[in-house]
């Protein structure tokens, strides 16, 4: 687990603008892989705990981020967004779990997806803050 998250750091810092445009720091970096943890983590079918657990760490890196000196407004509103993204699918993904009605699951799996998608283009925003 930990020599991907080392792959995906290299891979991102390998694809980084050289010259006088700004770059991405390691914390925001570390954001972006933990925000695809939660991503990939969905994409295969965790169970709902670990996706919480995922939701977590998410939240704790981007405080840390929040935190840092080096701020890029559109990275920090990206990842924002993307985060709150992540928590609706949270309670949707929760609710349909509790849901007795199956119109009411076939709601919360459209929210769920809708706001799995919204994470994603939120993802890619941020990266391009950069470019």
């Amino acid at each position: 687990m930990h020599s991907a998250v080392v792959i995906i750091l290299l891979i991102v810092f390998s694809f980084l603008p050289s010259g006088c445009s700004p770059r991405i720091t390691p914390e925001e970096a570390k954001v972006l892989v933990v925000l695809d943890e939660v991503q990939r983590g969905f994409e295969s079918n965790i169970d709902y705990g670990q996706f919480v657990q995922l939701l977590k760490t998410a939240k704790a890196e981007i405080e840390i981020l929040k935190q840092s000196s080096k701020k890029n407004p559109c990275f920090i509103n990206a990842v924002k967004k993307c985060f709150a993204s992540y928590e609706i699918a949270g309670k949707a993904w929760k609710r349909k779990m509790e849901a007795t009605d199956e119109k009411r699951k076939e709601d919360m799996e459209m929210t769920l997806a809708f706001s799995l998608s919204f994470s994603v283009l939120n993802i890619k925003k941020a990266n391009k803050c950069y470019k």
